[in-house]
């Protein structure tokens, strides 16, 4: 659906928002990707409290919208972390680096509650698309 030059994109591969948003918009050549966690398409928890599985798991997400636009992860600029506990900085960081390889984009990593039990990673992404 496009409205004032914003389309929403929600593949069904993913399953249902589990709240009233889009997956992710499209403006321009930026894309702005909603928080993201690690839910099969039937919005069941992937790998409940393992911070790696769930970083990977979320970050394939990401993939799955950016292809949608003809996108992939390299094309994100800035990304907002939310993890349940920093003690579960570094196995997150394992599956950070084992998705983006040598890509950095910039990110805010934050300590907060996140809404449903067993999760434990949420990824917030902003893209920009080749013209």
């Amino acid at each position: 659906m496009t409205k004032n030059g914003i389309t929403a994109i929600n593949p069904d591969s993913l399953g249902p928002a589990i709240a009233p948003y889009s997956q992710a918009t499209v403006a321009g050549n930026l894309v702005f990707i909603a928080g993201q966690v690690a839910l099969d398409k039937d919005n069941n928890v992937i790998a409940p409290g393992d911070a790696r599985a769930q970083t990977v798991a979320t970050l394939e997400r990401i993939e799955t919208l950016l292809k949608e636009v003809g996108g992939s992860l390299s094309d994100i600029a800035t990304t907002t972390v939310w993890l349940t506990d920093l003690s579960h900085f570094a196995a997150f960081n394992e599956g950070w680096a084992e998705k983006f390889g040598d890509h950095r984009p910039a990110r805010a990593t934050l300590r907060s509650d996140l809404l449903i039990e067993g999760l434990v990673v949420e990824i917030q992404a902003t893209a920009v698309l080749s013209s």
